[in-house]
C-alpha cells in the first residue's frame, strides 16, 4: 500500500492509528516506557546519603499529597542512592525518608510546578526511626536537574494581578521571561517563535487554536510556560499548560465579584472623551472530598454581564427622496438632474412619478429603510438616528467547570474534567432592524488514568476532546434576526437561493452614498472538533529513567455557513438615472451578483507523535537528558473531495477524477483544469533529536544547556483549498438599449449566464510533498541561588531551516517596459502563489533572570536583549526573494517586573504586631501588586502608494531609502516618529531599495499595580478586597506611526498600543473575595 493510499483512504488511516498507538502502550507496558503529555506531570528525584556523604540505598521514600492527605507513591533508593518519583500532579507535597537506624527525614510543603522536575536530597542522621528531622521545603528558585526554561503563575497572583479586565492568562504570561506580545495583535511569541509554534495546553491537552476561549484563568490553579528546552514527550518547541483547580480533604469555597465601570477610567489619548463601558463579572467555587482520601471533587461557575448601549448614526434618503422628489439636488453650484431613463430627458421638476417605482423596490423601502429622524429636511449625511441596546461584542458569557478526582487504589489514580464557555451575541449593522445574531460554545473535556504497576514504573493514559461551536442568525435574548429566504420570498426576488437555504441574511443592497442594506450571513460558521488520546509509561532502572510513548490527534472543521451572495447582491450607483437611489426606486441595479454555495463542509486532519527518552543520572551531580521524537502530520482533505491543487510547471489547476464533473461551467475556459493528485504526499522523516544536560557545581549552582530539533507547525488545513474552481461568483453588469435596462427588479439577471462577468481568478498551489521545516533550539545557562534568591544567565538561540511560506511568482520582472496582463508568467491569473521551503530564521537572546518565591516580598524580574531574523520578510520580488530583515515583531531590550509586597505592619508583621483588633483590621494584612514592563519599540517598514514603478502591477510597496530614516530617541514625537524624508518612491524599472522592518516603532513604559486587603471575619473565612489599576501613571503607549510617505503627515502616530499587557489608558476595577 502507497502512502497516498493510506492518506486517501480514512478509514484505513484511523484504523493504521488505533492499532499503532495500541501496539505502542503494549509494547512500553511490556518494555520500556514513557511519559505523554509531561507538560501536565513532574518528577520528584533526589539522592539519599549519610552525613557523613556516603550514599545510602534500600530508604524508603513516601509522598503524600498535602490536601488530599493521599500516599501518592512508595519508591526505594537504588544502589547508588538515587531515588526517583515521576508523573506527579502539580501539588504541594510531603516527602518522608526512612531507614532502620536513622532518624526520619521529612520534607514539608514541597511546592511541585507543573512540568518540573525537582531535585529534594536526603540526608539521613543517626537515631531512632520515631524520631524526625523536618526540613520546609517550600518553592524551589533555581532548576538543577533539567535543560528547560520555565517559568509559572499561580492562581494567587492572578487573582491580585493589577491587569485590569483580564481572565484569559495570555495577559500574565507577558511577565514571564522570553514572552512577548505582538503589537497589535493579541498573538505570543516565546522565545522568538511565533504563535504558530506555540501549543496551548489545559491539563496536558494542547488546543493548537482550535479552541482557545475556555482558557479562564480562574478555575485553574497554575500555568506553565516552557519557552526554551522542551524535551521529546513534546511536539512544539514552546507550550504553556494550565492546570485545573481540584478538591481536597478539606470543604472550600470562595464567591467573588468584580466590577468595571468606565467611570474610573482615564481618558484615552485621541479619543476626544471617554467611551462609556461597564462590567460585572461574578464567580463561585466550591470543592471538598466525597468519600474522605479517595474522591474529591470541585465546582464552578463564572458569569459575566457587559450592560452597554450605543447610540449610532446612518445616512438614508431623504423624506422627499422617499417620495420621488429629487428636486434637492438641484440646487446648489452643481445641479443634478433625475434622468429618466425610457427617454433621455430629465424627469419633470427632478420628480419620478409614485406610479414608475417598481414595486419590489417600495416594498424594500417600506419595510426595510426608515425615514431620516435627524438634522433637517435635505440633510444626506447621518439623518438617521437610532440605538443598538447590547455592547459591540458579547453581552453575556457563562463558564461552568467540575472536576473529579478519584484513587481507586494506592497503585491507581485518574480525574475527569469539564470547561464550558457559552457566550451570546446581539450585534448591530449599518440600520436598524438588520441587528444580527451569534451564539458561541466551547467545550473542553480531559480524562487521565495514572497506574503505578511497581515503584519503578507508572503508566499514563490520557483523553481529550475540544469542542468549537459558532452559529449566526438564531433567537438570542428573545430577538430573532431577519432569514435571507424569507425576505427573498417577502419581496418577491426572482433567480436567487435555488435550492431554498433557510438562514440569516438579505439581498444585500448597496446605494452610493446611502448606508447599505444588508447583514451577516448566517449557518454554522464552526463546527470543530479535537479529539487526542496520548498513552505513556516511565520506568526507572538504576541510574536511568526511560520513557517512550505516543499520542494521537484528530481535528475536524465544519463549515454551514451561507454565503453572502446566496440571496443576491445589487449595486445602484446613479448610471442609469444620475441618482443612486433613483436607480433604486426605479428597480435598476448598475451589477447584480449571486452565488450557488458550497454548504455543510467538513474538512479532517490527524496529528501523531511518539518518542522515546532516557535521563541518565551519570553521576549525584551530572544528569544528561536524551531522546527522539518522531511527528506525522497527515494531508488535511475534504469530506466532498471538492478540493484542488495548482501545477506551477504547467499553469493547470488539477482536481481529482472525481470531482471533474462538479467544476462550475463559468470557471474561465482560458484556465485549463485537469485531473490528477491533489493530496500532497506526507513527509515521514520528521524524527528530531532532543538533548540536556545539567552539571550541579555544587548544591545552590548549577550549569545546563540544551539542543533540540522541533518539527515546523505548518497549520492543519493550510495546504487544502475547496472553493476555487467550484464555487463562482456570477456578476451581471446592467445595459441600457434603446431605453431597455439588460434586466430590473424583481428578475435582475439576464436568462442567458454566457453575458456573466466571472471575477479574476487568483490561485494558490503547493508541492506534491509536504516537506515542514526544522527548528534547532539551543541554549546555555548559569543557575546560582542565594538564600532566597534564584539567579539565571543564559544564552538562548534558535536556527530555523526549510520554513514554509507564500511567494506570489505572477508578476513580470521589473523593466521599463509598461505592465500589461500578457506579461505575467501566467497570464490566465491575477496572483498565482506557490509554497515555498526554504525559509529561514536566526534567533539569538542573552538572558538574565532574578526572582524570590518567599518571604515577604517575593518577585520575578528578567531582562532580555535579543536579536531575530528571517529571510521571508520582503517578498515584493519573486525575482530576488531571500534577504535578511528583522522580525517586525522583535523587541531588542525587553525587562519586565512583577512584585508582591506584603507592606509590614500588622498582626504576623514586623511593625504593630500586637494591634488591637480595630487597628488591625485597617492598618493590616495589605499587600501591593506590581506588574512593569520596559522596552524598546517593534519594527515596522516604511511605504509608498499609488504607483507602480517597477511595471508588475505592484502599487506601492517598499520606497528607496537615501538616509537612515531613524530618528534619534530624543527626536521622535507624536507628530514626526520616523524623518520621511529618508525614503522617496523609486525610480522606474525596479523596486525600492528600502529593507523591510527596518524602523523602530515606539516602547512600553507601562506600570500596573493593585492594593489588596484581606479581613479575617471568622476562623477560617476570609474577606479579600482588590483594587487594581493598569497603566498607574496613564502614561500613553502609542501604536505604529504611518508609515506611507505619500500619505497625509507621514511619521505621524494616531493610534495607541493594542496587544497583552494591557496597554490602554488607565483603567481600574474592583474586587470582593469571600473565602471558606
Amino acid at each position: 500500500m502507497t502512502t497516498m493510499t493510506m492518506v486517501r483512504n480514512e478509514d484505513a488511516f484511523l484504523k493504521l492509528m488505533v492499532w499503532t498507538l495500541f501496539l505502542s502502550a503494549l509494547l512500553a507496558s511490556l518494555m520500556l516506557p514513557g511519559s505523554a503529555a509531561a507538560q501536565a506531570l513532574s518528577t520528584i528525584r533526589g539522592a539519599v546519603t549519610d552525613q557523613s556523604g556516603g550514599v545510602v540505598p534500600g530508604v524508603t521514600v513516601t509522598v503524600t499529597d498535602v490536601g488530599t492527605n493521599v500516599l501518592v507513591r512508595t519508591v526505594i533508593s537504588n544502589d547508588s542512592g538515587d531515588y526517583e518519583v515521576p508523573d506527579l500532579h502539580p501539588s504541594t507535597y510531603q516527602i518522608r525518608a526512612e531507614l532502620s537506624g536513622f532518624r526520619t527525614f521529612v520534607a514539608d510543603r514541597v511546592v511541585l510546578d507543573g512540568s518540573q522536575t525537582r531535585r529534594v536530597n536526603v540526608v539521613l542522621q543517626l537515631g531512632e526511626v520515631s524520631d524526625e528531622v523536618l526540613v520546609d521545603a517550600g518553592a524551589a528558585v533555581i532548576t538543577t536537574d533539567s535543560g528547560d526554561i520555565s517559568a509559572k503563575f499561580t492562581e494567587e497572583l492572578f487573582d491580585a494581578s493589577p491587569l485590569v479586565n483580564t481572565y484569559y492568562p495570555q495577559s500574565l504570561l507577558t511577565t514571564l521571561a522570553g514572552v512577548e506580545s505582538q503589537m497589535g495583535s493579541w498573538s505570543l511569541r516565546m522565545a522568538g517563535q511565533p504563535a504558530s509554534q506555540n501549543a496551548l495546553g489545559m491539563d496536558g491537552v494542547y488546543q493548537d487554536g482550535t479552541v482557545n476561549l475556555i482558557n479562564n484563568m480562574m478555575d485553574f490553579t497554575e500555568l506553565t510556560m516552557t519557552a526554551v528546552g522542551n524535551t521529546a514527550d513534546q511536539a512544539r518547541i514552546s507550550s504553556f499548560n494550565m492546570i485545573s483547580k481540584s478538591g481536597s480533604n478539606q470543604f472550600r469555597g470562595s464567591l467573588f465579584y468584580t466590577h468595571f465601570n468606565s467611570a474610573l477610567n482615564a481618558r484615552s489619548f485621541f479619543e476626544p472623551s471617554k467611551l462609556s463601558a461597564r462590567e460585572h463579572k461574578s464567580h463561585i467555587d466550591v470543592s471538598g472530598p466525597i468519600v474522605r482520601d479517595r474522591t474529591f471533587f470541585y465546582a464552578s461557575y463564572f458569569h459575566q454581564n457587559i450592560p452597554s448601549a450605543s447610540f449610532n448614526r446612518s445616512t438614508v434618503a431623504t423624506a422627499a427622496m422617499r417620495d420621488g422628489d429629487f428636486s434637492q439636488l438641484l440646487a446648489g453650484p452643481n445641479p443634478t438632474p433625475v434622468i429618466d431613463p425610457l427617454t433621455g430627458a430629465p424627469f419633470p421638476g427632478n420628480v419620478i412619478p409614485p406610479e414608475r417605482f417598481n414595486a419590489l423596490s417600495a416594498l424594500v423601502q417600506e419595510q426595510f429603510i426608515p425615514p431620516p429622524n435627524l438634522e433637517d429636511a435635505d440633510t444626506l449625511v447621518n439623518n438617521l438616528g437610532f440605538e443598538h441596546a447590547y455592547p459591540e461584542d458579547l453581552y453575556r458569557a457563562d463558564y461552568p467547570m467540575v472536576r473529579i478526582d478519584h484513587q481507586i487504589s494506592t497503585n491507581n489514580t485518574l480525574y475527569g474534567r469539564f470547561i464550558q464557555r457559552y457566550t451570546p451575541y446581539v450585534l448591530k449593522r449599518g440600520l436598524p432592524g438588520f441587528d444580527w445574531t451569534r451564539v458561541r460554545w466551547h467545550r473542553g473535556t480531559v480524562f487521565s488514568d495514572t497506574h503505578v504497576f511497581s515503584p519503578n514504573l507508572v503508566a499514563t493514559f490520557r483523553a481529550g476532546w475540544l469542542w468549537d461551536f459558532v452559529e449566526d442568525g438564531t433567537e438570542v435574548d428573545g430577538f430573532t434576526p431577519r432569514r435571507g429566504d424569507q425576505v427573498v420570498q417577502e419581496i418577491g426576488l426572482q433567480g436567487v437561493n435555488p435550492r431554498e437555504l433557510q438562514a440569516m441574511g438579505f439581498p444585500r443592497m448597496d446605494i452610493t452614498g446611502m448606508t447599505s442594506l444588508e447583514t451577516i450571513a448566517g449557518g454554522v460558521k464552526e463546527d470543530n472538533h479535537q479529539l487526542s488520546l496520548s498513552n505513556s509509561l516511565t520506568w526507572s532502572q538504576g541510574r536511568h529513567v526511560w520513557k517512550f510513548g505516543g499520542e494521537v490527534r484528530r481535528v475536524s472543521r465544519f463549515d454551514g455557513a451561507i454565503s453572502e451572495p446566496t440571496y443576491g447582491r445589487f449595486a445602484f450607483n446613479g448610471r442609469f438615472t444620475g441618482s443612486a437611489y433613483a436607480d433604486f426606486l426605479l428597480g435598476l441595479p448598475h451589477s447584480s451578483e449571486r452565488v450557488d454555495p458550497l454548504t455543510d463542509r467538513s474538512q479532517v486532519a490527524y496529528e501523531l507523535g511518539f518518542f522515546a527518552m532516557d535521563t541518565y543520572k551519570i553521576t549525584s551531580r551530572l544528569t544528561l537528558d536524551y531522546g527522539l521524537r518522531w511527528d506525522i502530520f497527515t494531508s488535511p482533505r475534504f469530506d466532498d473531495g471538492l478540493q484542488f491543487n495548482w501545477d506551477p510547471a504547467t499553469g493547470d489547476v488539477i482536481v481529482p477524477p472525481d470531482a471533474m464533473s462538479s467544476v462550475s461551467p463559468l470557471y474561465p475556459q482560458n484556465i485549463n483544469v485537469r485531473s490528477g493528485d491533489v493530496i500532497p504526499e506526507i513527509k515521514w522523516s520528521n524524527i528530531r533529536p532532543r538533548l540536556a544536560v545539567a552539571y550541579r557545581l555544587q548544591d545552590n549552582l548549577v550549569v545546563r544547556g540544551s539542543y533540540g530539533v522541533f518539527t515546523e507547525q505548518i497549520g492543519y488545513f493550510d495546504r487544502l483549498q475547496g472553493s476555487g474552481p467550484f464555487q463562482i461568483a456570477e456578476t451581471y453588469i446592467n445595459e441600457l438599449v434603446d431605453g431597455k435596462p439588460s434586466f430590473t427588479f424583481p428578475n435582475p439577471f439576464p436568462a442567458d449566464i454566457a453575458s456573466a462577468e466571472i471575477p479574476s481568478q487568483s490561485i494558490r498551489g503547493f508541492p506534491a510533498t509536504t516537506r515542514q521545516g526544522a527548528i534547532h533550539q539551543f541554549q546555555v545557562s548559569a543557575e546560582r541561588q542565594f538564600g532566597g534568591l534564584g539567579a539565571r544567565l543564559s544564552y538562548i538561540g534558535s536556527r530555523s531551516r526549510g520554513l514554509n511560506y507564500n511567494l506570489n511568482i505572477n508578476k513580470p520582472e521589473p523593466g521599463l517596459e509598461s505592465f500589461s496582463q500578457d506579461r505575467r508568467p501566467y497570464p490566465q491569473f491575477i496572483d498565482a502563489t506557490i509554497a515555498q521551503e526554504n525559509g529561514a530564521s536566526n534567533y539569538d537572546a542573552l538572558q538574565v533572570q532574578v526572582n524570590r518565591r518567599a518571604g515577604p516580598v517575593t518577585f520575578d524580574a528578567h531582562y532580555t536583549l535579543q536579536s531575530n531574523r528571517s529571510n521571508f520578510l520582503n517578498l515584493e520580488n519573486p525575482y530576488a526573494p531571500n534577504e535578511w530583515h528583522d522580525e517586525q515583531y522583535n523587541t531588542r531590550h525587553k525587562a519586565a517586573v512583577s512584585t508582591v509586597i506584603e507592606l509590614p505592619w500588622g498582626r504576623g508583621r514586623p511593625y504593630l504586631a500586637d494591634a488591637p483588633s480595630l487597628v488591625n483590621s485597617l492598618i493590616g494584612d495589605w499587600n501591593v501588586v506590581t506588574v512593569s514592563y520596559v522596552q524598546t519599540g517593534q519594527h515596522f517598514s516604511p511605504a509608498f502608494s499609488g504607483s507602480d514603478p517597477s511595471n508588475t502591477n505592484t502599487l506601492g510597496g517598499l520606497p528607496d531609502r537615501i538616509c537612515d530614516g531613524n530618528l534619534p530617541r530624543g527626536q521622535r514625537t507624536v507628530e514626526q516618529w520616523f524623518d520621511p524624508s529618508c525614503f522617496v518612491v523609486p525610480p522606474a524599472a525596479r523596486f525600492g531599495n528600502a529593507g523591510a522592518n527596518i524602523l523602530e516603532g515606539p516602547g512600553l513604559n507601562l506600570h500596573h499595580l493593585s492594593l489588596v486587603k484581606r479581613f479575617a471575619l471568622q476562623r477560617g473565612i476570609t474577606l479579600e478586597y482588590v483594587a487594581g489599576v493598569s497603566n498607574l501613571f496613564n502614561t500613553p503607549q502609542f501604536g505604529f506611526p504611518r508609515g506611507d510617505i505619500n500619505a497625509a503627515n507621514p511619521g505621524e502616530i494616531t493610534s495607541i498600543r493594542t496587544g497583552r499587557e494591557n496597554s490602554g489608558p488607565r483603567m481600574m476595577e474592583m474586587t470582593l473575595r469571600l473565602r471558606w
